[in-house]
């Protein structure tokens, strides 16, 4: 009952593709979540649901020249831009300890599981990094990117 009533509320707040005056925000609604076609992905990838792991594909899809790691990947290079999978507790404690300045300015981090009791609090203290531009609410997961050009904002977006 009470996630029905946080999934209402999520609704109210989020806007569409034309509720965005983002280009970036205005792409991942218009263009990632509505194509038809989708490749599928690593199936050693585990998702939380299923929403998840289909915006996941088309985000890879669309992207085809970002590689898709984990942020622990000890392969992953300051320069190139990536679709980094990880959770609320992870990134704040990579952020802590790493900085966020060492990442490409268009890197993608897919948060999964962010929006239990546990990571909400994280969720919100991360969102709230300066060096965040970019930050999406998408119920079932969260998007975070540096774009140093775009002015800071927080997004709730109606990815379905």
């Amino acid at each position: 009952m009470f996630s029905c009533l946080e999934y209402t509320a999520f609704l109210w707040k989020a806007k569409g593709r034309h509720g965005t005056h983002s280009p970036f925000a205005y792409w991942l609604v218009d263009v990632v979540a509505r194509q038809k076609k989708v490749q599928t992905i690593d199936q050693s990838i585990s998702f939380q649901t299923q929403k998840e792991k289909l915006f996941f594909a088309k985000l890879s899809s669309c992207l085809p020249t970002y590689p898709i790691k984990d942020l622990d990947d000890p392969g992953l290079k300051s320069d190139q831009q990536y679709i980094i999978r990880t959770d609320c507790t992870s990134f704040l404690h990579h952020i802590n300890t790493h900085g966020l300045r060492s990442w490409h300015p268009e890197t993608i981090f897919f948060i999964s599981n962010f929006n239990t009791k546990p990571q909400q609090r994280t969720w919100l203290s991360i969102i709230q990094l300066s060096e965040l531009h970019f930050s999406a609410d998408c119920f079932y997961f969260g998007l975070l990117s540096p774009r140093p050009g775009q002015a800071k904002e927080h997004f709730y977006l109606k990815l379905s």
